[in-house]
């Protein structure tokens, strides 16, 4: 559920994460988000004393916007800040910085935190405003992000489909392995996140097969085609980045093992005339 500001559209009630080593801080922040809540929002507060917890937490639920301090047990300055992006890179986020600190969070908003503000220049009203905005802010931020990437993959099909149509007939067999190749790829985003090796036994059959169908690179990507028209309903841009990153490479991988086995076949047949 959002409701509408004067400033765009903020989820109500807002999920927010303090990420805090000092039990008064995360205190003190708890009372003022919670005194200002009729004001602005319904607020869902959780709380980290280190940036594994954190990283936890942001693992397990959705987050509006986190108050992070970067300087933490396990983690401190900048590398705070850009650990946390590398794992939620949709999620605003506000550093806290102490007023001797104070250009460290300027230098932060230049690596895409979305505001900062001083320990001990803290009110209710502040912070409630500075993290509505930040949501605001990284909401247009992940439109343009988006707006983006769906530039640069309808260039990429495009590209793709002038390189497909080389006159060749589509061929219904190749095309019935569309499911085939969806599940490669869907294993490849699996592996990915997991960090697990990648499935090269599957790509290995499927080149095969299309192999004894006598499939080229423009038949592939035909098939290639057929995937990403048919796949869709991401729950963010960034799991549809990753998904489309993934296809590339898996496609990448299934021509080079078909030409292996075109150039071994080839091979076997000049050495046996």
């Amino acid at each position: 559920m959002v409701v509408s500001t004067t400033q765009g559209y903020i989820p109500d009630p807002l999920r927010i994460l303090i990420v805090e080593d000092s039990p008064g801080e995360r205190e003190l922040l708890r009372e003022q988000i919670c005194g200002e809540s009729s004001h602005f929002f319904t607020p869902q507060v959780w709380d980290a004393s280190d940036l594994a917890t954190a990283l936890d937490t942001l693992g397990r639920r959705s987050i509006d916007v986190i108050l992070l301090d970067l300087a933490l047990p396990d983690s401190t300055g900048l590398e705070t800040l850009f650990r946390v992006r590398d794992h939620c890179s949709e999620v605003a986020i506000v550093v806290l910085t102490g007023m001797e600190n104070e250009s460290l969070g300027v230098e932060a908003i230049q690596h895409h935190a979305q505001d900062y503000l001083l320990k001990g220049r803290l009110d209710g009203f502040a912070l409630g405003r500075s993290m509505r905005y930040a949501v605001e802010r990284q909401r247009l931020r992940n439109e343009l992000e988006q707006l983006r990437f769906q530039q640069r993959q309808r260039q990429e099909m495009r590209q793709l489909e002038h390189y497909s149509d080389g006159g060749t007939a589509k061929n219904n067999r190749i095309f019935s392995l569309s499911p085939s190749y969806g599940a490669l790829v869907r294993q490849y985003v699996f592996a990915t996140r997991e960090g697990n090796n990648r499935p090269s036994l599957l790509v290995q059959s499927l080149a095969q097969r299309l192999a004894a169908m006598g499939a080229g690179a423009q038949d592939v990507v035909r098939l290639h085609i057929k995937m990403l028209k048919e796949t869709g309903n991401w729950t963010t841009s960034a799991e549809e980045r990753a998904f489309g990153v993934d296809a590339r490479l898996a496609l990448v991988e299934l021509l080079g093992t078909l030409a292996d086995l075109y150039r071994e076949a080839s091979s076997l047949t000049r050495g046996n005339p």
